[in-house]
């Protein structure tokens, strides 16, 4: 459109409107943090393309809220906890991400998911409907919002080899993966008989193994259908602590022997076996845990960590988490010879 350096004016110069600001956005009254609103690395608008995509949905699987850590703490709210977000208009319930770089004040909600991927996340539910007179550019960037902790009894997560019709959960959201499908969950009451729910996420119509611990509140199910794993839910009352991507790999394996079907509610890799870690670099599919290791064996800058793993070579959209990562392994390095201190990856 402007490839020739002009504008459509009759002397092909740029016009600058001065646009006059009623009022600045203050925090209105039991609003007291300002919302923004944008976009993610891996997603594109409402994820009518990137949400087909099981490579991109790994980096990012569910919407999430960014808090700055003394925002977090002056809510009681702690990282992965569940926020509800709202204004007058409306409320939303996404994931916890405290980091400092989040400016004091304010939180980040990305714009991408809808009610096809998540329970309650649209974003645009707290937003007015203001826009710039003159371009109608909508205020996305100034709005008063409040968070609070949401309680939950139970969480839940769960890989199925296909998309449930019904999720009966206060809060869930679900991304596509290699195999299947990937699902959050958490329930606001508790219940001794989650049967229910298994059916309603995998079929009837399956073979399971179990793992329950009534006492904990902790429960396991691996559903077959024949030989082939059809999902694994896990449930616990605190957000549930299984490797994600290794439970989701376990949806590629076929005609598991019978004596080998407790394995996939392990929720971890057999002694031994490698553990990807969250994925960092979509591109080529590299965890967080490669680039910990690689790190480990000299490789400190993101340059590196390229030649090593290819991780950051393509796209570089994740160079800057790689390197988050190699400053983080850092700080935890021995202090000294004489006072070596390790400390778990």
């Amino acid at each position: 459109m402007f490839a020739d350096g002009g504008f459509f004016t009759p002397d092909a110069k740029a016009r600058f409107v001065d646009v006059q600001v009623a009022t600045e956005p203050v925090a209105a009254p039991g609003f007291p943090l300002t919302l923004n609103t944008g976009r993610v690395r891996d997603h594109w608008h409402t994820m009518t393309r990137t949400g087909k995509s099981a490579r991109l949905s790994q980096h990012c699987a569910e919407p999430f809220v960014e808090i700055h850590p003394l925002d977090a703490a002056r809510h009681h709210i702690g990282d992965a906890d569940l926020v509800r977000v709202s204004t007058g208009l409306g409320a939303i319930l996404v994931r916890a991400l405290i980091t400092s770089r989040q400016q004091l004040g304010s939180v980040f909600v990305p714009m991408h998911w809808n009610d096809q991927f998540a329970s309650r996340a649209r974003v645009d539910a707290l937003i007015g409907a203001v826009v710039d007179p003159i371009s109608g550019q909508p205020a996305l960037k100034n709005v008063p919002v409040r968070i609070e902790r949401f309680v939950a009894a139970t969480y839940g997560f769960a890989v199925l080899r296909r998309k449930p019709a019904n999720i009966s959960a206060a809060y869930w959201a679900i991304a596509k993966c290699s195999g299947g499908w990937r699902l959050e969950m958490a329930f606001a009451v508790a219940t001794d008989d989650w049967a229910p729910l298994v059916t309603e996420l995998v079929g009837a119509d399956i073979q399971l193994a179990v793992y329950c611990d009534a006492e904990t509140g902790r429960h396991r199910f691996a559903c077959y259908e024949g030989d082939q794993l059809a999902g694994t839910v896990f449930l616990a009352p605190e957000p549930v602590a299984v490797s994600r991507d290794w439970a989701i790999a376990q949806l590629g394996l076929q005609n598991l022997a019978r004596g080998k079907r407790t394995s996939a509610i392990a929720g971890r890799p057999a002694k031994g076996a490698v553990d990807r870690g969250a994925t960092v670099c979509a591109c080529f599919g590299v965890g967080a845990n490669e680039i910990v290791s690689a790190v480990g064996r000299g490789c400190t800058t993101v340059s590196a960590i390229g030649e090593a793993l290819q991780a950051g070579t393509n796209c570089g959209s994740c160079r800057a988490e790689i390197r988050d990562i190699i400053e983080l392994q850092r700080t935890r390095a021995p202090v000294s010879a004489e006072r070596k201190v390790v400390v778990p990856a």
